[in-house]
């Protein structure tokens, strides 16, 4: 059995999401719960179509999320993942489109990270084929460009590094 806790609050337009081991997670929350009174008064002062940067900012700070309320990124990203695979160079090389698979499903999931069968997923369902996305992620892990921020059984939960996330940013920024 895993030892793995995760705690969701929502204060108003506010969500704070912590999961890791017990112990962290509890130290965590406790340095969340003396702020309480003061996200609540930012939270009523926040207009009602506030985007999630301030979410991530009291996170862990792992990860940056600009998707608005009506779904698109404010850096002008699409909405759905054909869209973003429409603005890449025609020669990108799977294992980038893998790479960009997480960092979508990593912006558009409620958990901020994804899983190594979203990856598979997502590139199957726009016949993208990669032989072993398993094996993709461990070099992924391995060249620092994702990390393990969980794991639910035998399934692990994973995050791009910042870095990446700046590469994939460039990527669907560039021109045909």
């Amino acid at each position: 059995m895993s030892d793995t806790s995760k705690i969701n609050l929502k204060i108003g337009q506010i969500e704070i999401s912590i999961e890791g081991p017990s112990e962290f997670v509890s130290q965590q929350y406790d340095k969340v719960e003396a702020h309480l009174k003061t996200y609540s008064e930012i939270s009523t002062k926040l207009p009602s179509n506030a985007n999630t940067d301030l979410n991530d900012s009291m996170t862990n700070g792992n990860s940056t999320n600009n998707v608005a309320n009506n779904g698109e990124d404010l850096t002008g990203l699409p909405e759905s993942f054909g869209e973003w695979l429409n603005k890449i160079a025609k020669g990108t090389s799977d294992t980038s489109k893998a790479i960009l698979a997480g960092y979508y499903t990593q912006t558009t999931s409620a958990s901020k990270n994804f899983r190594v069968r979203d990856i598979s997923k997502i590139l199957k369902d726009h016949g993208i084929k990669l032989s072993n996305a398993s094996t993709f992620i461990k070099n992924a892990v391995k060249n620092k460009k994702v990390f393990q921020v969980s794991k639910t059984g035998s399934e692990a939960h994973y995050k791009l590094t910042r870095e990446a996330e700046d590469e994939m940013k460039t990527l669907l920024s560039s021109n045909k």
